[in-house]
């Protein structure tokens, strides 16, 4: 069974467009280091029923156990260290297919 992790993120108000799209481009760019990642997609909501969540990104991996892997590799620790100051909130949704 494949496993998906949907991030939806809320981001502080002083935080820029521009730093907000950079978040984006490495989040997406975590697939090229953490060989796990099957999919990565990531985008900011256009619907006024995101309750505030304006960015969110879906990270596709090929069984459960990749989870933890890909949680603690060490790109994906140095992102959250880059960026987690930047987030007002944070919702997180893994479910297998």
């Amino acid at each position: 069974m494949k496993v998906i992790h949907i991030v939806l993120v809320k981001f502080k108000d002083e935080i820029s467009e521009e730093a907000k799209q950079q978040t984006i481009k490495d989040v997406l760019a975590l697939k090229d280091s953490i060989p796990e990642i099957s999919i990565a997609s990531a985008g900011k909501n256009f619907t006024d029923r995101g309750k505030g969540y304006e960015y969110g990104w879906v990270v596709e991996l090929n069984k459960k156990e990749d989870l933890p892997v890909y949680a603690n590799h060490q790109s994906h620790v140095d992102f959250l260290s880059k960026y987690k100051a930047t987030f007002e909130d944070v919702l997180a949704f893994d479910y297998e297919f």
